[in-house]
Formats: C-alpha cells, structure tokens, sequence
C-alpha cells in the first residue's frame, strides 16, 4: 500500500498495536451507535424545524394581496378567517403555522423558501381556504389575519 508520504504505513501500524496494546478501540457497540445516530436526528430536526429569523413578522404581514386588494379587503379577509381558525387568532400562533408549512427539504438544507414559493406550494398540494368568497392560499390567509392585527 502506498500512502502520500510514503513512510506513514509502519508509523499507522505502531499506533494501531500501541492503541490495542492499550485497550482502545475503534469500533462502536450498537448502544453507542444508535445513541449518536439518534441525537444526529435530533440535532437536524431542530435545527430544521426552527422558527427562521429571516421571517420577520411584519416582512410576513404584508400578503401580495394587499398590492391587488387594498388593506381594508385584507384586513377584513385577516379578520374573518381568525374566527374561522379559532387556533390561529394571536400573531405569535399565525406565525408558526406560516414557518410549519415550510417544505421538509427547505428544513433540512437551510435553504428558506419565499413566501411566495410557499403561497405557490399551497395552490399546488390543495391547502386553500375559501374567506368571504375569496379563494386563498392557507398561507396568503394567515398572512393577512397577521395584517388584520399589526395593521390595526
């Protein structure tokens, strides 16, 4: 076997015969493996799932609607549908449902999507809501429920 620098393998082996010499090992029992296999997982879920900073709550209170609707229509929309969501009436609850539905591979890769990319991924896996006869994304109606209260 040839190694860049040559002259490393006697040296590899002699820390190797010091280390079982020792009683070191390189090898892990499956306690050990599954314990760091876990908290990796662990580690990774929370830093995916964590609420993003980026998302500023008043960056996420200005709905694409508003440009189209003007904010008395988007602040009655924001109004209605927080009695239609009894569980979604606070700000700090209407923004955690808006980062919940970032993809998972948005989570994992750090990567966060705009708001419009999730607006879009509503439309396209279904989650739309009907409020006063305007068809939204969950997204666009949490956005404007979060108007409806910042921008009273």
């Amino acid at each position: 076997m040839s190694f860049v620098g040559g002259g490393d393998v006697p040296r590899l082996r002699d820390a190797m015969r010091s280390a079982r010499a020792t009683g070191w090992t390189a090898t892990m029992n499956r306690r050990e493996f599954l314990i760091v296999t876990g908290a990796g997982a662990i580690a990774i879920a929370a830093a995916g799932c964590a609420p993003d900073a980026r998302y500023e709550t008043g960056a996420l209170a200005r709905p694409a609607v508003l440009a189209a609707l003007g904010p008395d229509v988007t602040r009655a929309i924001g109004t209605r549908y927080r009695s239609m969501a009894s569980d979604e009436r606070d700000a700090g609850s209407l923004r955690r449902r808006i980062l919940a539905s970032r993809p998972w591979s948005a989570r994992l890769t750090g990567r966060p999507p705009s708001v419009a990319e999730l607006v879009a991924d509503d439309f396209e896996h279904g989650r739309t809501v009907t409020v006063d006869g305007w068809i939204l994304s969950a997204t666009e109606a949490r956005q404007c429920a979060l108007f409806s209260l910042l921008a009273s």
